[in-house]
């Protein structure tokens, strides 16, 4: 696909106005190095990195394995000095070459034998692909610990001791850091992805973990490694599979790998591969019988529903006529089967109290709360919200809400920020997260649906639960200061 093409099918799905914003960030980026200069004020100086030198995590011997086919001697090289320059010096790089025709990859892999004995070189018979070549450096691994590396990236000098740090303090699973792009040739640095903690939600619908994956080698072993057939999506996959198995689930908040921005990686050359493999990673193994295909470049997700469930309305507002007209709007937008109502008259002074003593008596499986100046304008708004309210452990799901110029007034609360208020809906926001769905740590009763038996009321928190957004279903809510209020009304 050409450059124009994608910039074509880009700026459809967010905007011309947002593509260009985009396009002066990536140019800013690119040409002028504005996440350089901020990129290196954040790195450990010289004396930072001596203290890690002389103060080593008791987290043992440390396995990176990388597979190589056919890679360029620069790339070897770049990412082998990163690896020679770490401060926690208790690791081995296990580099398993799918057979390479390429003559300067063979030498090079040679010379780096020779130079450091840390590194182990292994010339398999034929190339067994990423999966294949990934796992077979897997099974020779001696640490406790592995570490998934491509073989074009690099790893900051504190890469492995900010790991083995966690790995101390935490003896995790998986641990996942964040991360930011270099471009091929190495000089400058761009789209610093600073990552969220484990949100399940999140993960189904976009990689967010992706590098630098580090994995208990014994679950990494026992659970057959990348999987095959996924291609493009494979550490995906793997993740999906281990979150199934485990909740010792680390996220070690810096910046530790450079993902190259490489023009033949498969992810760029062939997108829609990677998706479908990410889709079917989804149905294969998610507990929800579901339906996954990429739309718009993104991973979308139909899981079953039940279909019989008694969802009650609570809708609240100062007067019942105003109750009465949202009801009928949201029966005639958005008809559900088994739809009950509560109308609830009162001012936000006694909101909180009203809207548990609602949930307290009512008898619906599903409790949508709704402001009576919200209007529903998607019509498969119930099942939108019942594919995720339907989880166990989900404490609020809330849609997308929008004013009349269809830009975001609400889409849940990220620590205490509404922080993409403002922004055109569908623009997607940085890394297009607006326009997948994802976890918040928080919902506002303004509109939001949540199963009985799950629901936390209002006023309390409990950290154990989790409240996930959707952008696949719209609400029209004008009235910010609404959300604010009800807000901190409801968190107390």
């Amino acid at each position: 696909m050409s450059k124009m093409t994608r910039l074509r099918e880009y700026a459809a799905t967010h905007g011309i106005g947002y593509t260009i914003r985009r396009i002066g960030e990536k140019a800013g980026q690119v040409v002028l190095g504005t996440w350089d200069r901020e990129w290196k004020r954040e790195q450990p100086d010289e004396e930072e990195l001596e203290r890690q030198r002389r103060h080593p995590p008791q987290a043992g011997l440390i396995s990176i394995v990388i597979p190589v086919y056919n890679t360029k001697e620069r790339f070897l090289r770049e990412l082998t000095e990163s690896l020679k320059a770490q401060t926690y010096e208790r690791w081995e790089a296990i580099l398993y070459d799918g057979k390479s025709d390429r003559a300067e990859t063979r030498e090079t892999l040679a010379k780096i034998a020779r130079e450091d004995a840390r590194f182990r070189i292994i010339y398999g018979e034929r190339n067994l692909g990423i999966a294949g070549n990934t796992n077979a450096a897997i099974a020779l691994a001696h640490g406790e610990y592995t570490a998934l590396c491509d073989h074009d990236d690099l790893l900051t000098p504190d890469a492995v001791w900010r790991m083995a740090e966690a790995i101390e303090r935490d003896a995790p699973d998986l641990l996942y850091s964040d991360e930011d792009m270099i471009t091929e040739n190495g000089r400058r640095h761009m789209d610093p992805h600073r990552k969220p903690g484990y949100q399940p939600e999140t993960l189904a619908a976009d990689n967010y973990m992706s590098h630098l994956g580090v994995i208990r080698t014994e679950m990494l072993r026992a659970c057959g490694g990348l999987k095959e057939g996924y291609d493009g999506s494979q550490d995906h996959e793997l993740y999906l599979r281990i979150c199934k198995e485990t909740d010792r689930i680390t996220h070690v908040p810096y910046i530790l790998y450079h993902w190259r921005k490489v023009g033949s990686s498969l992810s760029r050359q062939h997108l829609d591969q990677c998706l479908w493999a990410g889709c079917r990673a989804n149905e294969d193994l998610s507990e929800i019988p579901v339906v996954a295909i990429p739309v718009e470049k993104k991973i979308r997700l139909w899981y079953d529903i039940p279909r019989g469930a008694t969802v009650e309305a609570v809708i609240f507002s100062s007067t019942e006529e105003a109750c009465r007209e949202a009801l009928a709007d949201l029966e005639a937008q958005a008809p559900w089967p088994n739809l009950r109502a509560t109308l609830a008259v009162t001012d936000l002074d006694g909101l909180q109290e009203t809207l548990n003593q609602a949930a307290a008596e009512s008898e619906g499986e599903y409790l949508l709360f709704l402001d009576a100046a919200s209007l529903v304008e998607t019509r498969h708004f119930f099942r939108e919200l019942l594919m995720y309210a339907q989880k166990d452990g989900v404490a609020g799901v809330t849609p997308v809400m929008v004013d009349r110029k269809g830009r975001i007034t609400f889409g849940g609360w990220v620590g205490e920020k509404n922080d993409q208020a403002g922004l055109r809906n569908g623009a997607g926001g940085p890394r297009d997260r607006m326009n997948k769905v994802h976890n918040v740590d928080g919902v506002s009763p303004a509109c939001m649906m949540v199963r009985r038996d799950q629901f936390v009321p209002f006023g309390q928190r409990d950290r154990t639960k989790r409240y996930v957004y959707t952008p696949h279903a719209v609400v029209l809510c004008e009235d910010t200061e609404v959300i604010q209020r009800v807000w901190e009304q409801a968190t107390g």
